[in-house]
């Protein structure tokens, strides 16, 4: 096995002391709020509609949503397995033996039987070693991750509908701009060829109001593209067809600004905020438990069954004390060989 050695060097320090407290920056303080509105931040009414809006109807959310309930679903049965299962039964039996089935000690009686039963069984496993509780335990850390994979995908639709709406009016106020100076360029080129024609600038500087004025107005198509797929993104992520919020999102409002501090936090502490690290934490503690279960596969299972009935011949003493029944059977089982499959 390679191995490193690392020589001792004495360590030198400078002869500075340290102060005794540290100052910073009021806007970058080490705490970690956690807003689960934080585009309202910016103060854009149009973008908590929309965020609302792509929070009701996107269709990832929603699965997430329904994967929570089953994962919940899924722990209420395993915990289940807590419990003592009890069944009811009844019927009635009507039975003769062969005649012609000879025993080379008894004789075979041919005579009938007829009887009806009701009987009400239990069977509770003692989770002596833990195989239950494993269970258990794996099924609640997979609730818990489906409930961070929720929040993962709520936090990713959210900063998603924000940019693509940043997106959206960083280019509406581009195209704004552009076409200002498109109608100045305009005029400059118009002025720049009543001077060419009067004689006072030379063919290349006409030339270059040409090439700056044509350039400019180049731009206006890739950004109006910029601003269709803007508002395609917007309407995909709400659920939406595009023609349904083009005309909402068609008139230009201020860019949305945030002003308030931004918490920076420490980096170890901020990497657990993030509901995907933490859903993967979940899984890897539920195969670990699940892992415990196994292991307990491999020893005995202890069980206490009992039942509790009657039996009779005859309806009428069907209810009788004598015709009363029970058992109690502790019982103890231990699966020495299945394949692989322990």
């Amino acid at each position: 096995m390679p191995f490193s050695v690392f020589s001792q060097r004495p360590q030198s320090y400078t002869s500075k002391n340290l102060p005794d407290s540290w100052s910073e920056d009021s806007c970058y303080v080490q705490k970690l709020p956690i807003y689960d509105d934080w585009w309202k931040s910016f103060e854009d009414p149009m973008l908590d509609t929309l965020i609302t809006i792509a929070i009701s109807n996107n269709n990832n959310l929603l699965i997430a949503e329904k994967r929570i309930r089953m994962a919940k679903a899924q722990l209420r049965i395993q915990q289940g397995s807590y419990a003592p299962v009890i069944q009811l039964s009844g019927g009635w039996v009507k039975a003769q033996n062969s005649g012609t089935t000879t025993s080379q000690t008894l004789p075979v009686s041919t005579e009938k039987t007829d009887y009806g039963t009701a009987q009400l069984s239990t069977s509770w496993e003692i989770d002596l070693f833990g195989s239950i509780r494993n269970r258990v335990k794996s099924q609640k850390e997979l609730y818990a991750a489906s409930q961070d994979e929720y929040n993962a995908v709520m936090v990713a639709l959210c900063a998603q509908v924000a940019d693509a709406y940043a997106t959206l009016r960083t280019l509406q106020h581009q195209y704004q701009v552009a076409e200002k100076n498109i109608a100045s360029q305009q005029v400059i080129l118009g002025i720049t060829q009543a001077r060419y024609n009067s004689g006072l600038v030379s063919q290349l500087d006409v030339s270059q109001a040409k090439s700056i004025y044509f350039s400019t107005r180049s731009t206006l198509p890739s950004i109006r593209t910029g601003i269709d797929q803007a508002i395609h993104t917007i309407a995909l992520l709400l659920g939406l067809f595009p023609d349904e919020m083009k005309e909402r999102l068609s008139v230009v409002q201020p860019l949305p600004l945030h002003i308030q501090g931004i918490a920076v936090g420490i980096p170890a502490d901020l990497l657990r905020q993030r509901p995907d690290v933490r859903s993967a934490e979940r899984n890897v503690a539920s195969s670990a438990a699940l892992v415990g279960a196994s292991k307990s596969d491999w020893l005995p299972k202890f069980y206490v069954k009992g039942s509790v009935g009657f039996s009779s011949h005859e309806s009428s003493n069907f209810f009788n004390h004598n015709s009363l029944t029970y058992q109690i059977a502790p019982t103890v089982t231990w699966t020495l060989f299945q394949g692989t499959q322990l």
